[in-house]
Order: C-alpha cells, then sequence, then structure tokens
C-alpha cells in the first residue's frame, strides 16, 4: 500500500463515524468523571475551552456540567447534530461544524484549554499542536484524552473473552487481530511528539483503569462504531458479529467485560519569549 493509499483509507475512517452518530453517542463509553476533576484542577472553571472533534458530545457534557465556556468543532454533520441537541441545556456551549486542519480558529491566543476526546489522533500532529498553540493564550493549556480496551489479567472474564474474540478475528476479520487479538494494542505515549515541536511545555500524563459490563446487543453496538470494523465488507462484518454473538450468548452467559485505560495529557503552552 502506497503513502497516498494509505492517507485515502485514513480518510475514509476519520469520516466513517458520521454514518452512525446517534449510536456512537449511546453505544460508547464516555470518561471517567477523575479526568475532568485532573482538567479543572488546572484550569478551573469557568473558562474558555475550544474542543477539537467532540463527536456527538462524551466528553463535552461533563465539562459543560462543570460551567466551562465551550466552543467545539466537529467535522461530522451528523455528528454535530447530535452533539448540540445533547448540550442544548448549555447556552455557553456552541458546536461548529469544520475540519480543525484548515477552519478558521476565531479570537485566536483566547482560549484557556485546547482539549481533544479520543479525536486527535485523526489530526496531523504537527499541524493539530501548532494550531492548539495559536488557539491559547499565553500560559493556556492542552489536554488531550484517549481510551484504551485492556485485555484484562490471566484469569479473569474480561481476559477469556479477549482471547475467545481472537480466535474469531482470525478466522473472519485477520487484518483486525493486532487491534483486538493477542498482539495488544499498546498505548502511543504522547509526550514525546508533544514536546517535539518545542510548542509545549513537558506534558503530564495521568491514567485510570476501570472496567464495563456489556450485553451481546450492547458490545456489537460498540463494535460497530469503530472505524475498522465500519469499513468492513458487510457480509465480512455480519459473519463476525454473528460468531460473537454466539460465543457471548453460548460462553459468557449473554454478557462480556471490558477493561479499560484513560489517559490524560495535559502540556501548558509556552509564551512567545520562551
Amino acid at each position: 500500500m502506497t503513502d497516498a493509499d494509505r492517507q485515502e483509507v485514513s480518510e475514509v475512517r476519520r469520516r466513517s463515524f458520521d454514518a452512525v452518530a446517534e449510536r456512537y453517542a449511546t453505544a460508547r463509553p464516555g470518561y471517567p468523571e477523575a479526568v475532568f476533576d485532573a482538567i479543572a484542577q488546572v484550569v478551573p472553571p469557568p473558562a474558555d475551552v475550544l474542543e477539537i472533534g467532540p463527536g456527538p458530545g462524551q466528553a463535552t457534557v461533563p465539562l459543560a456540567e462543570r460551567g466551562y465556556r465551550i466552543l467545539a468543532v466537529e467535522l461530522g454533520r451528523n455528528l454535530a447534530r447530535v452533539a448540540r441537541r445533547r448540550l442544548a441545556a448549555f447556552p455557553e456551549v456552541r458546536v461548529v461544524r469544520g475540519d480543525f486542519h484548515d477552519w478558521r480558529i476565531p479570537n485566536p491566543g483566547s482560549f484557556d484549554l485546547v482539549v481533544s476526546a479520543s479525536a486527535f489522533h485523526w489530526i496531523d500532529t504537527e499541524v493539530g499542536l501548532a494550531r492548539a498553540q495559536r488557539a491559547l493564550r499565553p500560559g493556556g493549556w492542552l489536554g488531550l484524552v484517549w481510551n484504551h480496551t485492556l485485555r484484562g489479567r490471566a484469569g479473569s472474564r474480561s481476559r477469556a473473552f479477549w482471547d475467545q474474540a481472537d480466535e474469531l478475528y482470525s478466522r473472519h476479520a485477520p487484518s483486525l487481530v493486532p487491534y483486538d487479538g493477542k498482539a495488544e494494542r499498546r498505548e502511543v505515549d504522547r509526550r514525546a511528539e508533544i514536546r517535539r515541536g518545542g510548542l509545549f511545555h513537558p506534558a503530564a500524563r495521568r491514567s485510570w483503569r476501570w472496567r464495563r459490563r456489556f450485553t451481546a446487543d450492547e458490545y456489537l453496538e460498540l463494535l460497530g462504531t469503530y472505524s475498522d470494523h465500519l469499513t468492513m465488507p458487510p457480509d465480512q462484518r455480519h459473519r463476525l458479529f454473528a460468531s460473537l454473538r454466539r460465543v457471548i450468548d453460548g460462553s459468557f452467559d449473554g454478557a462480556v467485560v471490558r477493561e479499560y485505560l484513560t489517559v490524560l495529557y495535559l502540556a501548558q503552552a509556552r509564551g512567545p519569549a520562551e
């Protein structure tokens, strides 16, 4: 696959979420409250926040509940519509459509916090960091959040399901085995790339480990919000999902447990003279 092919595939995946905006809002887990408490420790509300890629508002809602004034820029038309509906009770929140790569930043240098939850990896890192720094006032903060799925500890219910699912992915979707199989996708430590551009002070990393139970229906709805599953050929996805349902119903009494690691990176913007 050429670099151009990879870019095309990435762009298709980046835009695939908009087709399942309603499902994304209900099926995707959010983030631990401790994440937003940690953000509030360095940028206490009320403060002016620019959010990159809010999706249907999984992180926007808890930020709004804490009293932040938020301008959120979302690529997808349907995702933006769902986010606006969920945030209708918060007059200090606006959701606008745009691609952060070339979106016109209003009042550069006026935001106290730029935040992105499970979205910044879809942005060119160099461009994203430069534009985030441009949006921030001197001394403002960047907050990047991701949820990572864990295999679970040996002997755990989560690990048992992961191992059985791995066999099904090997059979029905081998290209996704590194994502959901024994070769667990490792967390990418973002601190080096944040530091590399010289626009931010060294980032602090905090993390929280937690778990969630999913019924078979809930789990398959969740998988149906992942871009690599969304862009699979429909017949291949149907076979994979049917086999997963049989395992969940037959071996796990209709429900599975997934373990998560939520990671937050916080970095303060450097001033012009630094």
